[in-house]
């Protein structure tokens, strides 16, 4: 089984496949068994109903303007995560803490994305027709989104599941002590740019001088950041050859393959 842990959707348009269920068997036959569909919330339940046996809705909610009862809602709902992206703080601040503290008390979890956003995404008063209208139209700081901040929400929230999109671009490092170092942290390669780093970098982070890091390589999910139901192809076959690259070039165990392609999506997601 592989579970893409970070998916996306085409936002406020009905899903351009005809027959969902035919696509979602071509996602099948192409190595993709359920997705875990980030977006707004009256999108991804939509999804969720129509595909639930291939759909895991995970919510965004603006981390500057929710309140816990935002996320008992969404989570009462059918919500498995939470979404926070483009904080006007960092992730780290006490302003944040009490959204926290409600999505540990219900045993659900976080994905955090983490670094870089491409420019015109998130540029003052540049918001394009194709961005969600829920995301706020102000000038970004990537480096409230640096992976280092989960350390200190971890600290007081050691049981919260938290999974780090996109292994902190550019700040890889960072990210990888996070998963090292917490046992509820993990990590994805999704997005633009991990996948096309070099091999190397991957190989001497996770299996220095040749030696595998096991614990490392543990906390890692599949994820890709490909937008589904759309009618462009299957944009998600470059990531599953890149993890297959990158399982072979560390000599990564079946059992531990198997935990990156579904086994710790189960555990976050429930």
């Amino acid at each position: 089984m592989r579970i893409d842990a970070h998916a996306h959707g085409i936002y406020g348009l009905p899903p351009k496949p005809t027959d969902l269920h035919l696509y979602v068997d071509a996602c099948r036959s192409r190595g993709i068994d359920k997705i875990a569909l980030i977006g707004g919330e009256e999108e991804m339940f939509e999804m969720q109903r129509k595909c639930p046996d291939f759909v895991i809705p995970i919510i965004y909610l603006d981390i500057d303007t929710a309140k816990p009862a935002d996320v008992r809602r969404v989570v009462d709902k059918g919500a498995k995560g939470i979404k926070f992206i483009y904080p006007m703080r960092s992730y780290g601040h006490d302003a944040y803490f009490p959204l926290y503290a409600e999505i540990a008390r219900l045993g659900s979890m976080i994905v955090f994305h983490t670094g870089y956003v491409m420019v015109g995404l998130f540029d003052g008063g540049t918001l394009g027709k194709a961005v969600p209208s829920y995301l706020k139209p102000s000038l970004v700081d990537i480096s409230d989104m640096r992976p280092a901040a989960i350390d200190r929400i971890v600290r007081g929230f050691p049981d919260l599941k938290i999974l780090i999109a996109h292994f902190g671009n550019p700040w890889w490092e960072e990210c990888w002590k996070m998963i090292s170092s917490h046992k509820n942290v993990y990590a994805d390669f999704s997005g633009g740019t991990a996948y096309r780093k070099s091999m190397t970098l991957w190989s001497e982070m996770f299996a220095p001088n040749g030696q595998l890091d096991t614990a490392a390589s543990a906390k890692l999910c599949f994820a890709s950041d490909f937008c589904y139901f759309l009618d462009n192809g299957f944009g998600f076959e470059p990531f599953i050859e890149f993890y297959n690259r990158f399982f072979d070039r560390v000599g990564m165990p079946d059992a531990l393959r198997e935990k990156i392609n579904s086994g710790n999506s189960i555990h976050l997601f429930g």
